[in-house]
């Protein structure tokens, strides 16, 4: 990871820290990310030289004003004004881990072959965070090729469920036993 990127990420922690809303500004950082995420041309937009800082920091004074923490949004246009909002998804994904750490929290991705409603997720967080011994909250993933069951990777660790793992473990041991 950037070392700038961590710098930023490790100011914005310490402040949600010393005012005790680690919380509110991991889900604020994360709405940030989900909008970066859903055009990656919103960051060319602010990292671009002809474009002034006061034009950057009003759009996002209209975007976020009213839907996250006023510190949060004067970090994000520390960012634009010290030209370091290129780095935004990279401090993001920093603060993120940060958070997690702290509030004990590890992500992992859900692989499955159709959209899991929102319940059925939940389920499937409070499982395996019974079987880590942790909150885990998961990202789905839509794999088609998993054709049924799901499949669950935290790290390095690998649940796998689906009729695909099934069918090539069968298919192995028919193979061995010719």
């Amino acid at each position: 990871m950037d070392t700038v990127a961590e710098r930023y990420a490790e100011s914005l922690f310490a402040l949600a820290s010393e005012e005790d809303a680690i919380s509110s500004y991991l889900d604020d950082m994360k709405l940030v990310d989900e909008v970066l995420e859903s055009d990656p041309k919103i960051v060319q937009f602010f990292s671009h030289v002809l474009i002034s800082d006061e034009d950057k920091c009003k759009l996002l004074d209209d975007s976020f004003s009213s839907s996250i923490n006023k510190y949060v949004l004067n970090f994000l246009k520390l960012l634009v004004k010290k030209r370091r909002i290129r780095y935004i998804r990279d401090i993001v994904k920093s603060f993120i881990g940060l958070c997690n750490k702290k509030l004990g929290i590890e992500e992992g991705l859900v692989y499955t072959p159709y959209a899991l409603s929102d319940e059925q997720l939940k389920d499937v967080e409070k499982a395996m965070s019974e079987k880590e011994n942790k909150t885990i909250v998961l990202r789905q993933i839509i794999d088609e090729s998993l054709i049924g069951g799901i499949k669950v990777q935290i790290n390095t660790r690998v649940y796998d469920d689906s009729i695909k793992n099934k069918v090539e473990k069968l298919r192995s041991k028919l193979l061995e036993s010719r």
